[in-house]
């Protein structure tokens, strides 16, 4: 493609410098050659010796489902198809409500079901967890239960066996263990949340009483319940309140993404900065961390800190509290004398301000650690909140749903006991720790030598790999089941589907071995009409059902009194352990959590929320220590440390703490998975018990090798224009119509005559920056309601990905090392004056009278003027054919609702026309005209654990778009080239603390 002149742009006149990337800020010569493209080069051209009738096919998520065995009903409640249940009526889907367990916690959803065939998920606004958003890996859980690498049979060793074998197993197994009172048993299941799982296992302890149960959890919560046995004398859970927060402290806490609870931790967070209603009633959150994450994103102040010094900074803010006046424990303030050196003068001068704001506002603030700091760090958070009289408001402390170990000690110690002779029968619920387990514990190792051990899993992974017996486990969707979440609020989880391959749940293991035959819906039932509420009656059964929550769960507030001598003693003991050189922080990895999630084509596809990293994973530098290695991105290094070498590659990536590298779990799957094989980097022969979430004294040494990282961060630059925008609390109390001055938009005339755009409805939308966090979960909402594909990670490098709604990740300021960040969601703007509907030579795309931007997609030649000619940059050419969409197993996940398109067609957002007109069809057989606010929610919108997006008619003044869009922080993107777009953007608000208004 030839390239061209760029048009001269609008300038940016608040002063403030944005960019994208390095290459951006740095003005080097490959970012200024691409900016003379329209597009860069291969995204909308064939590859060398390649046609264009060439099949590409990608073996993944996106590919045809194969080896299913068709679409069946749960035959506890609906009947068989060879009679049509009276409620399904073809062409009008249906919804569930169950929940996922996930993060430690529970998140209550609503499933959509097309004809027995469940296909999308949205959030449930009844359950506490959820409130009706969902995060990226919910959003993603659906393909999951697709995926046609999952099991389809139980096994021994090579051989294939049925459920009848494996049943006869595992009861003529129990009844050997009866016979020596279950010596030489061990359970290991996953931190799960389940009553009756619970309630089975309880059972199993009567029955087999020297029978050992153990949890392990590769992300654990251990540290924080350990912190309040400390500072309390018990262990307790720690649940957020944040809607009561005045002042917010995140230290190495990722609030939205992976720490706690991110749904309702954000929406609660977001509702506090409401500057259109109450400018003096907003938040102010201060995060301290040594990785970019979305949290930091959207603090308004970051501290940009190694997480070897997290600790001292705590110990100084305790400090700093003490000499304030905050009554906290004489005994611990003098154990922590010394503890604090090391912090810099930008440190110290956080802790200064953030220590005043918090004694001002107390009982309205919330001091939280991150799930990865030491127990001692979280027993002196706990304290602090206690003094600061913040327990009991913005933080809540209610009892654990098991306060057993689940942290890497507890299979350090399985491990020597398999090594000792003592464990003979091992069987694992869920989880793979041949692949996550510490590296000292040589899990993968010590299973070898259990005589008898049985896994049950969804998939034949590593640790099945290794097992006597692999039991193929059913996905959360097609199981009755239950789960608490951390409030301890429960929810019974029904079915959508009957298991597509036989799969049995935990609890029915359980059973099999003590000798029973009760299915997993005979159990639940038992547990919540018997065990768990003898009191309630079939109607409370199949209300919890339908709402999703069973009524009157959720815990009381323990009440609590410091018992500080834990606290203190641990204290005068603690030390960091970590030595000289580079340290390495282990964080989940956003692809694939903890590896369960490595086989999702969707997510691997998904750009992380900072890095834009696709497909893949690297070890992430700081700038300036990249700078003084001589490392650049893609520069294959290996990274020594904690007796181990792993080679990965680099990216450099703006607001990491110098000298600290931030790796991620997940990665580099060893198993036969078709998608998440050999995908990225296996990092756990790093991660030791006593060091599981921080390392020191690594070294990186440059192997010369370089690779392409699959990353999105410059794909569709729209040339330096003022996109995002954002200003201070401050400002916006003294201007609140400053972002539409930022940019002068000069008086706009038409060419010729303007169409009239609004015949009936004028569909519009707004996003408003200051409430959106960057999760990403609008991006894979829209992509499972709109049967997107994914292209692999050659065709991300090739900038070929098809999201239809990107995220933009802009920097703020002039030291890469020290940037602010803000993101922006984009999708087609629907513009009323359509560059693209200009160009297109056969009217393919075209604009509806309602105003949308319509695609008819069987008359689109493939000429991509359209693409071309959008300053957006926002359509996406279906250049290969990556599925085959005619066959059924394929159709299992799509939405049937929305065309399947083939190659050689333009693709983009379509504002969820299909809801849109099962509205207007549903309003037109009520005998109604109007279309009620609210009645219409777009995939995006539905997912947004935010609220950030409101979707409706801007023609209706009482609609609530109409509202939003009318805000003085309101602005259209690029308006001064009279596109007319119909989304509006609310400008960024931040609140600026004043004594840290140049830090």
């Amino acid at each position: 493609m030839s390239k061209r002149t760029p048009l001269p742009l609008a300038q940016d006149i608040s002063g403030k410098t944005y960019w994208r990337s390095l290459n951006e800020l740095s003005g080097s010569p490959d970012f200024v050659d691409a900016l003379g493209r329209e597009f860069p080069p291969a995204a909308f051209e064939p590859p060398e010796g390649v046609g264009r009738r060439t099949f590409l096919s990608l073996m993944g998520a996106s590919l045809a489902l194969g080896g299913l065995v068709g679409c069946r009903r749960p035959v506890e409640q609906i009947l068989p198809y060879s009679r049509t249940p009276e409620e399904v009526i073809p062409g009008k889907p249906l919804f569930f409500a169950t929940a996922l367990p996930m993060m430690g916690t529970a998140f209550g959803v609503i499933v959509e079901s097309h004809e027995g065939r469940p296909t999308k998920i949205e959030g449930n606004p009844k359950h506490p967890e959820s409130l009706g958003g969902t995060t990226l890996y919910i959003q993603a859980s659906i393909l999951d239960l697709y995926d046609p690498d999952r099991s389809k049979s139980p096994r021994e060793g090579a051989t294939e066996k049925s459920w009848d074998d494996a049943a006869a197993f595992l009861r003529t197994e129990g009844d050997k263990l009866r016979g020596r009172s279950g010596k030489g048993l061990t359970i290991l299941t996953e931190a799960h949340r389940s009553p009756t799982l619970a309630a089975r296992l309880a059972d199993l302890r009567k029955t087999l009483p020297e029978a050992r149960v153990v949890r392990y959890e590769p992300f654990s919560r251990d540290a924080a319940r350990e912190g309040a046995r400390l500072a309390f004398g018990k262990p307790l859970e720690t649940t957020l309140d944040l809607t009561k927060a005045r002042v917010i402290v995140a230290i190495d806490a990722d609030l939205f993404a992976s720490d706690g609870s991110p749904l309702k931790q954000g929406r609660a967070f977001t509702a506090g900065r409401a500057v259109d209603k109450d400018p003096k009633a907003m938040n102010r959150l201060y995060s301290v961390e040594s990785t970019f994450t979305i949290t930091g994103a959207a603090a308004d102040h970051r501290l940009r800190i190694q997480s070897r010094k997290i600790p001292a900074f705590a110990f100084a803010l305790a400090t700093e509290l003490g000499k304030r006046g905050v009554a906290l424990d004489p005994q611990l303030l003098q154990a922590l004398n010394g503890k604090s050196e090391g912090l810099d003068a930008k440190a110290t001068r956080h802790v200064a301000a953030i220590a005043a704001d918090l004694v001002a506002n107390r009982g309205q603030g919330a001091v939280v650690a991150g799930r990865s700091l030491p127990k001692e760090v979280h027993g002196l958070v706990h304290l602090i909140n206690l003094a600061l009289d913040n327990t009991g408001k913005a933080i809540r402390l209610v009892a654990p749903f098991d306060d057993s170990r689940e942290g890497p000690e507890a299979l350090v110690e399985l491990a020597r006991s398999i090594e000792k002779g003592e464990v003979e029968t091992l069987i694992l619920l869920g989880g793979n720790p041949a692949f996550d387990a510490p590296a000292d514990a040589r899990f993968a190792d010590a299973l070898a030598k259990v005589p008898v051990s049985v896994h049950v899993s969804t998939h034949v992974d590593e640790t099945s790999e290794r097992t006597r017996w692999h039991l193929n486990r059913a996905h959360p969707l097609e199981s009755w089941s239950d789960v608490r979440a951390e409030d301890g609020t429960a929810s019974i989880a029904q079915p959508l589907i009957a298991p597509l391959f036989g799969g049995r749940t935990d609890a029915e293991v359980i059973e099999l071995l003590l000798g029973g035959s009760r299915t997993a819906y005979d159990l639940v039932r038992a547990t919540w009409l018997t065990a768990e509420g003898a009191k309630r009656t079939e109607d409370d059964f199949r209300r919890a059902l339908h709402d999703g929550v069973v009524a009157g769960t959720q815990l009381a507030d323990e009440q609590v009194t410091a018992a500080a001598q834990g606290a203190i003693e641990a204290l005068r003991a603690f030390a960091p352990a970590v030595g000289e050189g580079l340290e390495v922080t282990f964080r989940p990895d956003v692809h694939a959590w903890d590896g369960r999630f490595a086989n999702n084509g969707w997510l691997q596809e998904l750009p992380h929320p900072m890095t834009k990293l696709t497909w893949g994973s690297a070890a992430n530098l700081s700038p300036s220590t990249a700078a003084r290695l001589g490392l650049k991105d893609g520069d294959v290094v290996t990274l020594t440390g904690s007796g181990a070498s792993v080679r990965i590659p680099v990216l450099i990536a703006p607001g990491q703490a110098d000298d600290s590298v931030g790796i991620t779990i997940g990665q580099g799957r060893r198993a036969q998975l078709r998608v998440g094989h050999g995908v990225g980097v296996d990092t756990t022969p790093l991660r030791k018990s006593d060091a599981f979430e921080l390392a020191g004294g690594f070294s990186l040494e440059k192997t010369g090798e370089v690779v392409e990282l699959a990353r999105t961060q410059e794909h569709f630059v729209m040339e330096g224009r003022p996109l995002a925008r954002e200003g201070t609390l401050a400002e916006f109390q003294k201007d609140a119509e400053f972002a539409q001055k930022q940019v002068h938009v000069p008086p706009l005339l038409s060419l010729f005559k303007e169409p009239n755009r609004r015949q009936g409805h004028a569909w519009g939308m707004s996003i408003d920056l200051n409430a959106c966090l960057g999760c990403n979960a609008c991006v894979i909402a829209c992509q499972a309601e709109n049967n997107i594909p994914v292209v692999g990670a050659d065709g991300v490098r090739q900038t070929r990905e098809m999201h239809w709604l990107r995220i933009d990740r802009y920097y703020q300021g002039t030291d890469p090392n020290e940037p602010e960040s803000i993101s922006q969601p984009l999708p087609c703007q629907h513009c009323e004056n359509a560059p693209c509907e200009q160009v297109c030579p056969v009217a393919a795309t075209t604009h509806s009278p309602e105003g949308l931007n319509d695609m008819a997609y069987n008359r689109c030649v493939g000429t991509k003027y359209c693409a071309n000619n959008c300053p957006y940059k926002v359509r996406r050419f279906n250049f290969l054919e990556y599925g085959q969409p005619d066959s059924e197993e394929r159709k299992m996940q799509f939405n049937p609702n929305v065309t399947v398109r083939s190659r050689g067609v333009m693709e983009k957002c379509t504002f969820c026309v299909q809801r849109i007109n099962h509205a207007k069809i549903d309003a037109k057989r009520e005998g109604r005209e109007h279309i009620k606010d609210g009645e219409i929610v777009t995939a995006c919108q539905g997912a947004c654990p935010t609220q950030a997006i409101v979707f409706g008619d801007l023609d209706d003044p009482t609609s609530q778009v109409a509202a939003t869009s009318a805000s003085p922080r309101g602005y259209r993107l690029l308006d001064e080239i009279n596109t007319k777009p119909r989304v509006t953007y609310l400008a960024k608000i931040r609140n600026k603390n004043p004594e840290l208004a140049d830090a």
